[in-house]
């Protein structure tokens, strides 16, 4: 799959129905016009899904955000929220300046995430292993 502009996909969005997980990985620099095609395709994957569903998004690859794109993490928490989400894990990796616009948006919108650095460690949290 390419997007127009000849790119390469920079996100995966999946519904994981049974184990009731939403999993987002982002990587490579994100645009505003990708940021608001990844909140579309999670709203959209969240139909799938059952009320008290987990959250997972990988954002160790990401390698450029702009803070207007952030904007779309409000609109996914916001309709996680009415869909009834339960709780969230967030991979961190390259991009120091990416997981500080996650955390500091974050923060704003009360949406308490708990930070992992790989996504084998997120996947082991939300399979049993949460604090």
């Amino acid at each position: 799959m390419a997007f127009p502009g000849g790119r390469d996909p920079v996100f995966e969005v999946e519904a994981q129905v049974g184990k009731n997980r939403l999993v987002v990985r982002l990587w490579g620099d994100i645009d505003e016009a990708e940021a608001f095609r990844i909140g579309d395709a999670a709203v959209a994957a969240m139909e799938r899904l059952r009320p008290g569903f987990d959250m997972l998004s990988d954002l160790s690859g990401v390698t450029k955000l702009p803070e207007k794109a952030t904007g779309q993490l409000q609109r996914i928490v916001e309709a996680a929220r009415t869909k009834g989400f339960r709780r969230g894990v967030r991979v961190v990796g390259r991009s120091v300046e990416a997981a500080l616009l996650f955390e500091r948006r974050s923060r704003l919108l009360g949406h308490e995430v708990h930070l992992a650095f790989s996504l084998e460690e997120a996947e082991r949290l939300l399979d049993g292993g949460w604090p």
